[in-house]
């Protein structure tokens, strides 16, 4: 034991007189492959450094301590192979697996990049992990953050703790608390919300869910929302919008500006203008109804289609015909 902690004194103390100088190393190699320590700019084989900087290129298996001053340190360095850092390994292009005690920092991996803190990639292919968090601008593959993870582009599988968001978001994407994107394409599930200008898939919301235009299936626990809707949609009290396409139940209500399709609530549906299949307790076309409607109560301002319930009201008959029990009929 004492000459396994003397052998482990000296490989630190040589490591890091080996690195103090910008291309100071020492080690056993021919032709650059072989073991080097210090900063060596070019191994193939395995390297040991204090602090990383300036190096080239590294296949094998790069190990470094600390993690360099500087905005870009390594603006050429490419890793090949399996990168440990006990901070932050810093490097340009990473091709195999990065694995960092704090974080990861790279402008682009292919491979897998596991983090204790966080990681921020520029652009990355493969699986990457971030204790807390991840973030980049172009990601594909596998991406997992204890809290979150963000990047201008995700396409495959993302997973937040909390959260997850970007800007253009392809594939699986599950949100501990919400998921959000200007564009989200493929499935999203979010403990409370997904939200997102543009939404096509399908996506559940514990709480709700709301965009501008939404394409697709889907479940909010609350309610949905959004200006254009198209597709198949559940709000445990309501969904709602401007232009409604589609088939829409909401235990509550259902509303808008303008309805096609088929709208099932359990108290109302109160809509401009309606067209196709309806049925509610109450059904209310505040301009007009374009097909067949099932009602307690029936109302449109003008009526071109059927109306069935208790009552029906059509606007645009003459005199007593206006307001009928059990059917109004106008075509």
């Amino acid at each position: 034991m004492r000459q396994a902690g003397t052998v482990i004194r000296v490989l630190l103390i040589w490591v890091l007189a080996a690195g103090t100088s910008a291309a100071g190393s020492v080690g056993l190699t021919y032709n650059n492959y072989g073991i080097r320590v210090g900063n060596a700019p070019i191994v193939h084989g395995l390297r040991i450094n204090a602090v990383d900087r300036d190096v080239e290129q590294v296949d094998g298996i790069n190990l470094t301590f600390w993690a360099p001053r500087g905005k870009h340190p390594n603006p050429r360095f490419r890793m090949n192979g399996l990168a440990v850092g006990l901070t932050v390994p810093v490097m340009h292009h990473l091709s195999g697996m990065g694995v960092g005690v704090l974080g990861i920092g790279a402008d682009k991996v292919s491979g897998i990049a596991v983090a204790g803190l966080g990681a921020g990639i520029d652009e990355m292919t493969g699986i990457g992990i971030g204790g807390l968090g991840l973030g980049g601008d172009n990601l594909t593959g596998l991406f997992v953050g204890g809290l979150g993870a963000g990047a201008d582009k995700i396409t495959g599988v993302g997973v937040g703790g909390l959260g997850i968001g970007g800007d253009h978001l392809e594939g699986l994407f599950i949100g501990g608390l919400g998921a959000g994107a200007d564009e989200m394409i493929g499935v999203g599930i979010g403990g409370l919300g997904i939200g997102g200008d543009h939404l096509q898939g399908m996506f559940i919301g514990g709480l709700g869910i709301g965009g501008d235009h939404l394409q697709g299936m889907f479940i909010g626990g609350l309610g949905i929302g959004g200006d254009h809707l198209e597709g198949m949609f559940v709000g445990g009290l309501g969904a709602g919008g401007d232009d409604l396409t589609g088939l829409f139940i909401g235990g509550l209500g259902v509303g808008g500006d303008r309805l096609s399709g088929v709208g099932i609530s359990a108290f109302t549906i109160r809509v401009n203008e309606l067209r196709g299949i309806h049925i509610a307790p109450w059904v209310h076309a505040k301009d007009e109804s374009n097909g067949f409607s099932v009602a307690l109560f029936n109302y449109s301002r003008e009526l071109h289609g059927l109306q069935l319930g208790i009552l029906n009201w059509a606007g645009n008959q003459e005199g007593i015909l206006r307001l009928l029990p059990l059917v109004n009929y106008h075509r």
